[in-house]
């Protein structure tokens, strides 16, 4: 943004209006840098010429005492003696003319001898009647009354140093207030004393600072340097606020802006750093060290152009605090055009990142002409552009962006190379201007003669400060300018900390190339996480190891970690499982603390954890998940100066155990069907499992038909599954099994005997056994009021079984099957059981002992049955005994 400020002397401006036309043009040709630069000499040059300086006082002086006359009106509201000396008085608090120039170098300012009011502190106030003798008076003409008034308080004669007669303004700083009579009273002006007697014998030769009550204090030390120092106004220039020539008009506000880097060169004696080698400066603001600036020409040109380099800060507080911008401020210098020039032909100009020239205060545009396209709307100088000379609302205040500051996003400019004020090409440059990894400002001054540029900035122009890792490789790149004016070969490097690497790259560049130079760097394994170091990126010429740029950044190091799963890999569906990760270094393998675990799957966190000391975070997941495999990622955060880790697992979820058991009757009637439940029980491992999700599964067959038939019920929460078995009468053999993934176990059988109780079997058989033995077997068998009834003998050689009690008969159309238990022996005198089954079509029967089988052929119970035995079933009759 703009800042408009009015100039301080308006004769000042109507000179620049009388000296804008008919100059000279600035040289256009441009010159050949040589290959030889012209040498540095030594010593080198005194830039403040103050043998041959701009003006008779324009140097660094001791200065004169100074004395203040207040004039005063009854009509108006006037200050207080005191108030009128805290405008100047006393050096050593801030915001007063004399601390200014004592803190900027300008000299101390003493208050003269006077007998008035406060004795000696330099205030004399006269009274001048009505504020209306103002109006069209001539100011000469009131200053030489207000020197006369003061008369009676100052020995005037005594100032005469050199006894010639006059006091003039080398021998007495003299400043003349007078209480504003309106608002806008508030600038200043310096001008003669009118003519007049002498006082106290002596003639009056000093000019005066001269102002209002309202005027700031900036401005009356702008008004005292062109009094003390003969200073040339810089409106025209553009200096804006970076300058005390630079208007400082603002009203009753007070403002301040320091002398700028030339005005302390010829001033205050501050001489700058003169650079005589491409190297990297660095720059402070006088903020926070003491004031510094680098000046940078070339010999073979002269003293006369050069630009100035310095660094400027608003702090409130200082005499800086309302300067337009932060960052490095470059001054092209050139000594011929620094009095009495047009705006255009600049010998101070500020140098502007974005490479445009500040507007002057009647000629805009900057183009040597002055309202050749005033406010009109109209091109009238064809040039393209409408109205660029006009209005005139002030002079340039200084901008926002005219600093030069990579980390703000609109002066990311990095380089100034800008020719000199004549359009020759300088030869020197401003080049990598950033920041150092101290935050602090600096720049590669770039000047005849040979040197290498090294450039490690980031875009922002600051030192990169990047995070390496223990044991790892990186490519560490930066850029590389070949800044003499011959071709070179140069070696580039990082110099490294001991144990650690780095690569050699070897360039030859002709004058003025750029290039990027990588270097591979191998960090020490041993290096402790949080660790900090300096890294300097090195180049270096091959023929002649005096030029040599280094570039210093800092790296902090970190270390890798690595996190393992050492936790449940299976679990049952109905148990928590118990999750376990361990972080260690990834190097050493020692734990690590303190870190924090994240566990998910997918884009869902399933549990975090921290680890102790041990480097082991553990967390539990519930029950709930439905049998399968889960894949799930385990990170480990960041901790401090280690990096993240990240590894993953697979959780197979498997069917509880459990274990089957029938709990309902097994035999019963066909005509009172009754289901079948199964009692599930899981393990008794502490932690219940849910049984509604229990699926058992009901297989039977029945093994008189060879039927078969299937069943299948969730159990309920008391793990009870009730199954609605509907078969018809015969030996059913029952296979009960879990189904459904929750649950596993081994199967449990059982066998139903499902009775018609109207079923009777009747008979005998006769035949040899498998050893060629007679068997003997008759049965008879039935229900009475569904109560099983019968008897069976079986007679095998000298073996008889006799069945008296019968358990249960099942018939089922040609087939029946029996359970009945006796005796054996003759006599009868061993307990024994017997099961047989019988078919009317042939099919092999078979026969056990007790519980074991008997089966033989007969006929259905009709009554006409002859049984017919099968030898082969009845072999085992030896074994009854």
């Amino acid at each position: 943004m703009r800042k408009t400020r009015w100039p301080v002397g308006l004769a000042v401006v109507a000179a620049m209006v009388c000296t804008a036309l008919g100059l000279p043009t600035p040289a256009t040709a441009a010159s050949t840098a040589a290959a030889t630069a012209t040498a540095y000499p030594n010593p080198l040059p005194d830039f403040s010429h103050p043998g041959s300086p701009h003006a008779p006082l324009f140097k660094k002086h001791q200065l004169p005492p100074m004395l203040v006359v207040y004039g005063t009106f009854d009509d108006l509201t006037n200050l207080s003696e005191s108030a009128a000396r805290d405008k100047f008085f006393p050096i050593f608090t801030f915001g007063n003319v004399a601390d200014y120039y004592l803190q900027n170098g300008l000299g101390v300012l003493t208050p003269v001898q006077e007998t008035y009011g406060d004795h000696d502190n330099g205030i004399v106030m006269v009274n001048l009647g009505q504020s209306s003798s103002l109006n069209g008076q001539d100011v000469t003409v009131r200053r030489r009354k207000m020197m006369e008034l003061a008369d009676p308080y100052v020995d005037f004669a005594r100032y005469d140093a050199n006894n010639d007669g006059t006091v003039d303004d080398s021998e007495l700083a003299v400043v003349t207030l007078v209480t504003s009579p309106t608002a806008d009273y508030s600038c200043g002006q310096t001008a003669n004393v009118g003519a007049g007697g002498k006082l106290d014998g002596k003639n009056i030769g000093f000019r005066t600072a001269d102002g209002g009550s309202l005027t700031n204090n900036l401005t009356f030390a702008h008004e005292l340097t062109h009094q003390q120092f003969q200073m040339e106004d810089f409106y025209g220039f553009g200096v804006g606020d970076w300058d005390i020539a630079g208007p400082t008009c603002a009203g009753s506000t007070q403002i301040w802006q320091e002398p700028n880097a030339w005005h302390r060169l010829h001033l205050t004696g501050s001489q700058p750093n003169i650079i005589t080698k491409d190297r990297y400066i660095t720059l402070l603001p006088d903020t926070v060290a003491p004031y510094q600036s680098y000046l940078l020409y070339d010999p073979a040109r002269g003293t006369d152009d050069y630009f100035m380099l310095e660094e400027r800060a608003a702090k409130t507080g200082t005499y800086d605090q309302n300067i337009p911008d932060n960052g490095m401020v470059i001054w092209r210098i050139d000594e011929r055009h620094v009095r009495n020039s047009p705006e255009h032909l600049r010998g101070v100009e500020l140098m502007r990142p974005d490479g445009v020239r500040s507007p002057g205060c009647l000629d805009d545009d900057v183009d040597g002409k002055v309202d050749e396209d005033p406010a009109d709307g109209v091109d009238n100088d064809g040039d393209g552009k409408v109205d660029e000379d006009g209005p005139h609302d002030g002079c340039n205040g200084g901008n926002d962006t005219d600093a030069w500051d990579p980390t703000d996003s609109r002066t990311r400019q990095r380089e100034m190379t800008q020719p000199w004020a004549d359009g020759t090409p300088a030869g020197v440059a401003v080049r990598a201007i950033g920041e150092n990894f101290a935050d602090q400002r600096q720049a590669y001054v770039d000047v005849p003669g040979p040197g290498i540029l090294v450039d490690a900035g980031d875009i922002n122009g600051h030192a990169p400060q990047p995070q390496l890792t223990a044991g790892s490789t990186v490519d560490l790149s930066f850029a590389v300018m070949n800044t003499g004016e011959a071709t070179d070969t140069f070696d580039f490097t990082e110099l490294v900390p001991t144990g650690w690497t780095a690569t050699t790259q070897r360039m030859t560049l002709t004058a003025g190339q750029r290039a990027t130079a990588k270097i591979t760097v191998t960090v020490g394994t041993d290096e402790a996480a949080g660790a900090r170091h300096t890294l300097i990126a090195r180049g270096r010429s091959t023929t002649d190891s005096a030029v040599q740029t280094d570039y210093s950044m800092l790296v902090d190091i970190n270390r890798e970690s690595a996190v393992a799963y050492t936790g449940d890999t299976t679990v049952e569906q109905s148990d928590t499982a118990h999750l376990s990760v361990k972080v260690t270094d990834k190097l050493s393998g020692a734990p690590l603390a303190n870190n924090r675990v994240r566990i998910s799957s997918g884009h869902d966190t399933v549990a975090t954890a921290v680890t102790g000391a041990d480097g082991v975070a553990t967390a539990t997941l519930p029950p709930g998940l439905a049998p399968g495999s889960y894949d799930y990622t385990v990170i480990a955060k960041p901790n401090g100066d280690y990096l993240g880790s990240t590894t993953s697992f697979t959780l197979v979820v498997g069917p509880e155990k459990a274990t089957l058991a029938v709990t309902s009757p097994t035999t019963y009637a066909d005509d009172q069907p009754t289901p079948m439940t199964v009692k599930v029980t899981d393990e008794a491992d502490g932690e219940p499992a849910d049984l509604s999700k229990a699926v058992v599964q009901l297989q039977v067959r029945n093994t008189l038909t060879g039927e078969t038939r299937s069943y299948s019920a969730n159990a309920g929460a008391d793990g009870v599954a009730t199954l609605p078995v509907d078969v018809p009468s015969g030996t059913w053999a029952a296979t009960a099994s879990l189904s459904g993934g929750y649950f596993t176990g081994p199967a449990v059988q059982t066998e139903l005997i499902v009775f018609d109780p109207d079923g009777q079997i009747t008979g005998a058989a006769l035949g040899p056994d498998s050893t060629g033995t007679q068997a003997v077997l008759t049965a008879s068998a039935r229900y009475l009021n569904r109560t099983p009834s019968g008897a069976v003998t079986l007679t095998a050689g000298s073996h008889v079984f006799t069945g008296t009690t019968l358990r249960w008969l099942a018939v089922s159309g040609t087939a029946a099957a029996f359970e009945i238990t006796g005796r054996v022996g003759t006599p009868a005198r061993n307990p024994a059981g017997d099961r047989a089954s019988q078919t009317e079509d042939g099919r092999p029967l078979h026969g056990d002992r007790h519980q074991r089988r008997l089966d033989v052929q007969h006929r259905r119970r009709d009554g006409s049955g002859q049984l017919v035995p099968d030898p082969d079933q009845l072999a085992n009759h030896p074994q009854l005994d």
